[in-house]
């Protein structure tokens, strides 16, 4: 009776495992359009990280469509369907906006979402909400960037008595633009620094010129431009908008924010389900721990990196050299 009771129960655990198993594995894939040059400046391993995170938390395969580059519309939509004849929905880069289109006039049903990031004058979302056309939500991405780097502006603080002394130095926190930040953008990565430290100064560059002595930077934030600005080797934080891999950034970088495709993939998708045409998803933060030592501060940038605009506070003494 007991090698009975323990066959049954093995048996009960067998069904209750492989049922969800073969759930996820029959249902139909999400599919990412993904071409190589963009695989070298990600990283493979970075897309097979994304991927894995994705496929869980929509609980259905998620599979790049790897296209080689500059393939015509007629290729690239030859690769979507022997990936899946029918998928439950298919992403687009912001490059590949012209097959996204063809795709959806000929694959009636189908969820299809172009992310198209920044880019100005993408193709319209469609009607029967199928065709979905999704940026980036930059508001938010620069204050959930002011608020880490309120915090990141903490890392190598002088002393009591080194403050007193150097008291005309106002440590400062850069945030240097591109014609991406507009003002309400300002305003809100001014808010985000207030929360997290009140004394430190705000100073919005748009030329390397403009940047204050190194001895006073606490923090700097590279928006689409300031490039140049890291080869200067800097030597306090720098938080950067881009999705380059990190292998390719320089050492002081703790925090780049991504809003490529597979960054927002599960937002997209979940967008896209419910036929929300268009709209702005915010960037995935991206913090390197090996980076940071101080767990505390750890902490805080992964709450920071979660955390919704709340209401405005006095922006005040804020100076811009754009």
């Amino acid at each position: 009776m007991k090698h009975i009771r323990l066959l049954a129960a093995a048996a009960l655990f067998l069904v209750l495992t492989a049922v969800p198993s073969l759930v996820f594995f029959f249902r139909s894939p999400v599919l990412v359009v993904t071409d190589t040059p963009f695989i070298a400046l990600y990283g493979a391993a970075r897309i097979k990280r994304q991927q894995v995170f994705a496929s869980l938390a929509l609980f259905r395969l998620v599979k790049p469509v790897l296209i080689a580059d500059g393939a015509s519309p007629d290729i690239i939509i030859a690769a979507i369907n022997t990936a899946s004849p029918k998928p439950f929905c298919v992403i687009f880069p912001r490059n590949h906006a012209v097959p996204a289109e063809r795709y959806h006039r000929e694959s009636a049903g189908i969820p299809t979402v172009l992310i198209g990031g920044l880019a100005p004058n993408l193709p319209a979302a469609g009607e029967d909400g199928f065709f979905c056309v999704y940026g980036t939500d930059r508001n938010t991405d620069l204050y959930r960037a002011g608020l880490m780097a309120g915090i990141l502006g903490g890392i190598g603080k002088p002393s009591r008595q080194a403050e007193e002394e150097a008291a005309a130095e106002q440590r400062t926190v850069v945030l240097f633009t591109d014609r991406f930040v507009h003002d309400e953008g300002k305003e809100l990565f001014l808010q985000g620094v207030r929360e997290q430290d009140p004394e430190l100064a705000v100073l919005f560059v748009s030329v390397l010129s403009q940047m204050p002595e190194p001895r006073k930077i606490a923090c700097t934030v590279l928006t689409g431009a300031g490039a140049e600005y890291l080869e200067r080797d800097p030597r306090m934080p720098v938080i950067l908008f881009s999705w380059l891999d990190s292998f390719f950034t320089a050492r002081e970088i703790m925090v780049v924010f991504d809003d490529s495709s597979w960054a927002v993939t599960v937002s997209a998708v979940r967008m896209a389900v419910k036929k929300q045409g268009g709209g702005n998803i915010p960037s995935k933060p991206l913090i390197f721990p090996a980076k940071i030592t101080d767990n505390d501060i750890f902490r805080e940038l992964k709450k920071s990196a979660e955390k919704n605009i709340i209401t405005m506070t006095d922006f005040s003494g804020v100076v811009d050299k754009d």
